[in-house]
């Protein structure tokens, strides 16, 4: 598959999953994550579904839900899309968004840490 063919694939299927997601699911859980990106083989054969999830949610219990319906998911993509395969799906939590507020923590908390020591060192130097 072309790499260009891959990546329009690859976004067609993000919305579509969302939308679904959004409009189709009985679970109120599954509507409150957000696909943060999709990864399909070459073949076409297995997609691998990246998701995020709101502060708060418990991952396991929405990763299973998930698990659950992924054969419903996995139709519906193929079906909406015209594919000629029907995914298998491996549903993966992404959780780069928590680890990047983590990091971006971490500096504030160092950049805090200098100030506070350069303040201190000035008024060593002033006396």
């Amino acid at each position: 598959m072309k790499p260009l063919r891959k990546e329009r694939l690859q976004e067609a299927i993000k919305e579509e999953l969302s939308k679904k997601l959004l409009e189709d699911m009985n679970d109120e859980r599954l509507r409150l994550i957000t696909i943060t990106d999709v990864e399909i083989s070459q073949d076409q054969k297995y997609l691998k579904v990246f998701f995020s999830t709101m502060p708060g949610q418990d991952a396991e219990q929405i990763l299973s839900s998930l698990e659950k319906a992924k054969g419903y998911i996995s139709g519906e993509i193929s079906r909406t899309l015209r594919m000629r395969f029907a995914p298998e799906i491996k549903f993966e939590v992404d959780d780069s968004i928590e680890r990047g507020v983590r990091m971006v923590r971490l500096l504030e908390d160092l950049e805090g840490k200098k100030d506070v020591d350069s303040n201190q060192s000035d008024g060593e130097d002033k006396k």
